[in-house]
């Protein structure tokens, strides 16, 4: 249980930092590339320290954290590539989001369709944002544009909060044996 606790608190901070991620980037266009870098880079080990806690966590539909041991360490390498070579990486940094935003986005409209399979009432509304939530990013790998990065990261957030929201459940009757006697495993 606080395996997932941290794992959906994590979730909700994160987003919290894409959402004020994205307003500094539409409010401030000019910020320093080494700073954004340096910033960048520790938000991302963070992100795949979290990710990969929630894919060892024990939750009811195992919908949120599905993919999470491989998109975690791909930001821990990607967060210590942006910290080590911060000079020669912010150049490229908005790329890197859209690349990271277009990945979960295409990862969300999967879990989105399995959400559907499991009934989830909620699996429309995650896939209009997966698919928002993807349309920036690619535009963002194309423009290059601290505007488009700015709408991404809001985007992003908004999709990975909406998501923990509706498919991670801390219920007190809950206990992980149920579930691993139950068959169930990671999707």
């Amino acid at each position: 249980m606080q395996q997932i606790k941290f794992a959906k608190t994590g979730y909700i901070l994160i987003s919290i930092l894409f959402y004020l991620s994205g307003v500094l980037c539409l409010i401030i266009p000019n910020i320093s590339g080494k700073s954004v870098a340096i910033a960048g880079g520790i938000i991302l080990i963070v992100y795949g320290i979290i990710k990969i806690t929630g894919y060892f966590s024990k939750d009811l539909f195992c919908l949120a954290f599905q993919y999470d041991l491989a998109c975690g360490i791909f930001l821990l390498v990607l967060g210590i590539v942006v910290l080590i070579a911060n000079q020669k990486f912010k150049e490229h940094l908005l790329s890197a989001i859209g690349v990271l935003i277009l990945l979960d986005s295409l990862l969300c409209i999967q879990t989105s369709l399995d959400a559907k399979r499991f009934g989830l009432s909620s699996w429309p509304v995650m896939l209009a944002f997966s698919i928002l939530s993807g349309a920036l990013g690619a535009a963002l790998i194309v423009t290059n544009t601290q505007m488009i990065a700015g709408c991404g990261l809001l985007a992003e957030g908004l999709m990975r909060h909406y998501i923990i929201h509706c498919t991670v459940y801390l219920s007190p009757d809950y206990s992980p044996s149920s579930k691993e006697n139950s068959g169930n495993s990671h999707i």
